[in-house]
């Protein structure tokens, strides 16, 4: 079964301002996602609820949703691996 995966615009512009590699890695990860060949990581503690894909140095943070056409998961935020968590708790009000 395909997974869709959707990016809000604070992980698209994020991705796009990677280098050619990082970018290509990370468009890699999120392909693997919706052909099957892994599944994000969930999240623990304030943060339950939300999963997690890593890639290198980088971090993205997804929310699962379900459709009439299938699960899904939606890409909320996407940074380095040492930011990630400390904004994405900031942003969504969890601190």
């Amino acid at each position: 079964m395909k997974i869709r995966v959707t990016l809000a615009d604070q992980p698209l512009r994020f991705i796009r301002r990677q280098p050619p590699d990082s970018r290509r890695a990370l468009h890699q990860m999120l392909h693997a996602v919706e052909t099957g060949k892994t599944f994000p990581e969930p999240l623990t503690g304030e943060l339950d609820g939300f999963y997690k894909l890593k890639v290198s140095s980088y971090r993205m943070i997804l929310k699962a949703e379900t459709a009439e056409a299938g699960p899904r998961f939606h890409v909320v935020f996407a940074e380095r691996r040492d930011a990630v968590y400390v904004l994405f708790t900031e942003i969504v009000g969890l601190e």
